[in-house]
């Protein structure tokens, strides 16, 4: 081991245990030593809590430990090594260092600043409220040029069979199906086919071919139905994470803000 890193170690813990009041001194209770260097009871909780570990999936507590006793081994041999003095080690470690330190200051002001039941309620109302809570049944013919689409519709009103059609000519995956896409949201689609289905009545087909960027499309709407939109519960989470991803956003803009910035070209 490096000397040089040894002696600080163990002086830095000394100074430490000197600075503790009687009681955090006894709780550090020493669980096995690793050539003179310690591991410690409460190393093995942080050890679960790093890999995720619920008190479910915790393993065997003699198991932990010989882990921790594997990861100090190789940790001395390191040092041993002097790897620690590499400048491609000592550049990783730096920049382990840094996102450990940004990630503190993140989490720290997502502390300072808790996302309230309040404002998580606010935010699914008006989700909610933009949210179009009718499901359409359709299918769909897809072409690649107009003249294409057009020619379907002219069939249609021939009295030719949707699905039929969509087998023949559709070259999306659904023609397998006679075009048929089942149960689906607008939000689900293309605005342009959005807007089409939605400006339907139940039975009809598009009277003119409607453009997406995936070429035209010709629609028939054959039933609708109300959706039944989430519980605030059930989507509690993903809206606490929006919440506080936009949180970070203005976080980090006043950041911008507040700094003497300067791109050079």
């Amino acid at each position: 081991m490096n000397k040089s890193f040894s002696f600080l170690r163990r002086t830095g813990a000394t100074l430490l245990l000197a600075s503790l009041p009687l009681a955090c001194i006894q709780a550090a209770e020493e669980v096995a030593t690793v050539n003179g260097e310690p591991i410690y009871r409460e190393d093995i909780e942080q050890y679960q809590q790093q890999q995720g570990m619920g008190a479910e999936q915790a393993k065997d507590q003699m198991q932990v430990i010989n882990e921790l006793i594997s990861r100090e081994l190789v940790y001395q041999d390191a040092l041993a090594k002097d790897l620690d003095e590499d400048p491609e080690v000592q550049a990783a470690l730096e920049e382990a260092s840094r996102n450990v330190l940004l990630n503190a200051a993140v989490q720290t002001a997502l502390e300072e600043n808790p996302v309230t039941e309040k404002e998580m309620k606010t935010f699914y109302d008006e989700q909610i409220s933009r949210i179009d809570a009718t499901e359409y049944k359709a299918r769909h013919i897809l072409v690649e040029e107009q003249d294409t689409a057009e020619e379907v519709i002219a069939k249609l009103e021939e009295g030719a069979e949707f699905s039929v059609l969509a087998e023949e000519f559709s070259i999306d995956p659904s023609s397998q199906q006679g075009g048929d896409l089942g149960w689906i949201n607008p939000q689900q689609m293309v605005p342009s086919f959005s807007e089409a289905l939605q400006n339907m009545e139940e039975g009809e087909y598009t009277a003119e071919p409607v453009q997406s960027r995936f070429g035209w499309h010709v629609i028939e709407l054959e039933d609708t139905r109300s959706q039944q939109p989430p519980s605030f519960e059930e989507v509690k989470p993903q809206i606490e994470q929006a919440l506080q991803q936009k949180y970070v956003a203005e976080y980090l803009e006043s950041l911008r803000e507040n700094a003497d910035i300067e791109i050079k070209e």
